[in-house]
């Protein structure tokens, strides 16, 4: 079980790797399993294609900032995240621009939609109001981490968490 959550973590590890260096879609499988030095074949084992591999790669990555239902408030995450993606920066800037499968946008989205409607979703009458505002937020909280992330120089996330949160 741990060889094949190895082969996985070495294919996301170069996934990581290149998307630092270019465009996701500029990324192929053949460069992939060169890289890992993992052939195709066993590549294929593991993933359909380079979409569920970056899907794995938010999953494993990201995931540790949002499985834990028991967080205290959707807003403890914040700082936390916001280091990670700084620390990770070139890497989640080239993610941002993928979209369909894979789309780090969707991926962080489905996951912080439980904390808000778990936090939130009381002061909201109908399923109808709950899903239209808790996804406005999220979208406005993505566009605004993607505008953080995309300045020169960065401000560190510190800064951006207590902007952001002044903001609120």
């Amino acid at each position: 079980m741990s060889e094949n959550l190895d082969i996985k973590r070495a294919l996301s590890s170069c996934m990581k790797e290149l998307l630092r260096e270019k465009k996701f879609e500029d990324v192929t499988v053949a460069e992939l399993c060169e890289r890992s030095y993992i052939s195709r074949r066993t590549f294929y084992r593991y993933f359909q294609d380079k979409f569920e591999l970056l899907n794995f790669v938010h999953y494993d990555d990201f995931c540790r900032f949002f499985d834990d239902k028991s967080t205290p408030h959707a807003l403890t995450i914040l700082p936390l995240a916001c280091e990670h993606l700084y620390q990770n920066r070139e890497f989640y800037l080239q993610a941002f621009d993928v979209d369909g499968p894979g789309a780090f946008r969707d991926f962080c989205i489905d996951r912080l939609y439980i904390y808000l409607e778990r936090d939130y979703g009381d002061a909201l009458e109908t399923d109808g109001e709950r899903q239209f505002y808790i996804s406005r937020i999220l979208n406005a909280v993505f566009d605004s981490l993607q505008d953080w992330l995309r300045q020169e120089p960065c401000p560190p996330p510190e800064e951006y968490v207590a902007k952001a949160l002044r903001s609120m």
